[in-house]
């Protein structure tokens, strides 16, 4: 659904002005279905709408998720780079060993979390398949854990910003569709009103379109 066409905020104003108007009138405008139940109704969408939270609040709750996200990528990325340094120390910078370390992927896992989440399995099986040799360059059973902390760390980061997206496109699509019917609802009342009191200047003027022009 795409975005209304007018602000939330005018359509919310332009909204409770119709709908006083309405319920000054509503005795003229029942013959065409505009009734005191319909102007309830309308009344409630618009504390509906009203209590919505702000977009703003969401953009900001993902960047915060973004950032932690690129936190702990950062933290598989410094784990990996001192796993590489650890198996150059133990069997030399062109044993097969060091050679093992995936560096072409590792280096495009830097800026990727999917692609550092799959690095990040290889990085792990090697430092346990070369544990003990890499015990006496630094590298403890926590240094190991640490490894695998990291990379669930990373999955949840990651899992937490995607159903935030999803979350902030479904409610945006939500927030859509309610302004959509204020909208609607808007347009229905004043197009009965101006038809009621077509000829009647004064009740006339209380339907004429309250949208700001362009």
């Amino acid at each position: 659904m795409e975005r209304p066409r007018f602000s939330e905020e005018t359509i919310l104003s332009v909204s409770k002005t119709t709908l006083a108007n309405g319920r000054s009138t509503f005795a003229a405008l029942s013959d065409f279905g505009v009734t005191e139940e319909t102007l309830n109704t309308f009344e409630a969408k618009i504390q509906s709408a009203e209590a919505l939270p702000f977009e703003t609040q969401n953009r900001i709750e993902l960047r915060g998720l973004t950032g932690h996200k690129d936190e702990e990528l950062d933290a598989c990325h410094l784990w990996g780079r001192k796993l590489r340094l650890r198996l150059q120390m133990a069997f030399g910078r062109g044993s097969s060993q060091a050679g093992s370390f995936p560096s072409k992927e590792f280096k495009n896992a830097e800026n990727s979390e999917n692609t550092m989440m799959s690095v990040m399995k290889v990085l792990i099986d090697l430092a346990d398949k070369y544990k003990i040799e890499l015990a006496g360059f630094g590298q403890t059973p926590e240094i190991l854990a640490e490894g695998n902390e990291c990379l669930n760390q990373l999955k949840e980061a990651d899992a937490s910003q995607e159903n935030k997206k999803d979350n902030k496109k479904q409610s945006t699509q939500e927030r859509y569709q309610q302004f959509k019917v204020l909208y609607d609802t808007i347009i229905r009342i004043n197009r009965v009103g101006r038809l009621v009191f077509e000829n009647d200047p004064v009740h006339l003027a209380l339907f004429e379109s309250k949208w700001p022009k362009a």
